[in-house]
């Protein structure tokens, strides 16, 4: 076709539009769904890292003394 004629034709009836993608609710769903994906990553990874700093840091705990038995005979 015509340069002159492609001119005109978008001058009318404008640029074509992909218009399922651009403004569809899909798009914007996935779009909130991944970004939601990607700061639950993020705040899962911080949350193991400081989960274990705490391990690290944490003393180990004292053992507990072992349990005498008293043996009581028939009074």
């Amino acid at each position: 076709m015509n340069e002159k004629v492609l001119a005109r034709a978008e001058r009318v009836f404008g640029a074509p539009v992909d218009r399922h993608e651009k403004g569809s609710a899909m798009t914007l769903i996935r779009q909130e769904s991944d970004a939601q994906r990607e700061k639950s990553a993020k705040l899962r990874a911080l949350r193991l890292a400081r989960e274990a700093e705490e391990v690290k840091a944490a003393p180990p705990a004292p053992r507990a003394a072992a349990k005498r038995t008293v043996k009581r005979g028939r009074s």
